[in-house]
């Protein structure tokens, strides 16, 4: 499991939006540095960019493959996997949208193959599976999470990518908490947008964060807990 000593280190500052331009990618990216998050998020076209701006630090590149609804096939995502680690060493971290199609469709066999393949070439890196909770029923996510704990290179679940038809729930991290225990970690992603949420989500069994919000998150927890380091 990683480790996580700084508040700051248990979010993946994101910016994601369809409109975002290259100049407020370019102030994001920096601003996102001076806060030392975990890692930074930017449409793929510009993460070489990310990566330059990062070296040297202890803040990933963080990449995705099959964003935002899983649709491409295996090869395709394999292909996204490997252009974004010819980067560089910078990208450290690799999100993978499962096949909500196939989840849905009860393909759990596809499922299981696909995220058995592309992990296996993520034995380096750190390997995110989003399952997009707000389209699985509770049985569905239990589902997803007991395959994915078979699993050896899959080190997160990951609960959205903000394009879903909710917001992640509480209810959802307890669910998927109570199938990985502490054997897989929980990335809660999906309409985290202030520290009330992520203190209820942490309550829940969550470790990590995908946010747009990440720096006014960061913001009122300096407020709210002067001196301190990270929540427990």
């Amino acid at each position: 499991m990683e480790q996580i000593d700084r508040f700051s280190k248990r979010f993946d500052s994101t910016l994601l939006k369809a409109t975002a331009t290259v100049k407020e990618s370019e102030v994001f990216i920096d601003d996102s540095i001076s806060y030392g998050f975990r890692a930074i998020v930017v449409p793929w076209y510009l993460m070489d960019r990310v990566v330059r701006k990062v070296r040297g630090t202890d803040i990933s590149a963080a990449c995705g493959a099959g964003f935002p609804f899983g649709f491409e096939t295996t090869e395709t995502k394999a292909y996204m996997i490997r252009q974004s680690l010819r980067l560089g060493p910078e990208v450290r971290d690799i999100d993978i949208t499962a096949n909500i199609s196939a989840m849905k469709s009860g393909d759990w066999d596809y499922f299981e193959r696909e995220i058995s393949y592309l992990s296996g070439l993520l034995k380096n890196v750190i390997c995110k599976v989003i399952i997009e909770v707000s389209y699985l029923d509770a049985v569905e996510i239990e589902k997803a999470c007991s395959i994915l704990m078979k699993l050896p290179y899959v080190d997160f679940v990951k609960t959205g990518t903000g394009y879903g038809s909710r917001a992640t729930t509480v209810e959802d991290v307890k669910i998927i908490k109570r199938v990985v225990g502490d054997q897989k970690g929980i990335k809660v992603s999906g309409g985290v947008k202030s520290l009330s949420q992520v203190e209820d989500f942490m309550a829940s069994g969550a470790d990590i964060f995908g946010s747009s919000s990440a720096i006014a998150i960061y913001g009122e927890f300096t407020e709210k807990y002067p001196g301190i380091a990270d929540l427990k």
